[in-house]
């Protein structure tokens, strides 16, 4: 008796689990809210490293395509071999709403803390071998929104730990000559 009540114990420890984030996801998330373009404001990460020129996690999102299945087909781009390269990633739905997962490096816990018209907040919480990874994402519709999101991210990334000089402007980042054929496309080059 004593072993089954261990083993239902660990059984519904690895179901809780699955969805490691302990981030709250938005109240009332839909998939549709957040489908559409995006333009990345800022990114923050408890690692700096990952998000500066070279790191694995500097990317620009462009857009959220909702799948048939409640899967999200995220669009970004990012520097590879030293040229803009255009990819994306699956992020699958969980039984949480507001919460993906996907791998890279990993397994990612993608959660939007904050949705909006204009802007959104993501958390990805990336664990491996290595430990625990947390990068945080303000993106807005238009390269002028973020501004509305600026303090709901400030609060966020206090929250998860991330230091205010691990957060990187990528409006500043969109200036620099190398990377404008990955956005000649996407709009005008911020003022």
């Amino acid at each position: 008796m004593k072993l089954l009540l261990f083993l239902s114990a660990l059984l519904g420890l690895a179901w809780a689990l699955q969805d490691e984030s302990q981030v709250p996801a938005q109240p009332g998330f839909h998939p549709e809210q957040v489908e559409g373009p995006w333009h990345t404001i800022k990114l923050g990460a408890t690692d700096k490293t990952v998000i500066e020129e070279g790191g694995a996690y500097l990317c620009f999102m462009t857009g959220i395509t909702l799948l048939q299945n409640g899967d999200l087909n995220v669009t970004y781009f990012h520097r590879k071999d030293g040229k803009c390269v255009k990819e994306y990633y699956i992020a699958e739905k969980t039984g949480s709403p507001g919460r993906f997962t996907f791998e890279y490096q990993g397994k990612n816990y993608l959660t939007f803390v904050l949705v909006t018209n204009d802007v959104t907040i993501m958390d990805l919480e990336n664990q491996n071998d290595r430990g625990t990874l947390i990068v945080a994402e303000l993106h807005g519709r238009s390269l002028s929104a973020g501004k509305h999101g600026l303090e709901a991210y400030r609060k966020h990334t206090s929250r998860r730990g991330i230091e205010q000089g691990n957060i990187v402007d990528l409006l500043e980042y969109r200036k620099l000559p190398f990377l404008q054929p990955c956005f000649s496309s996407l709009g005008p080059k911020p003022q």
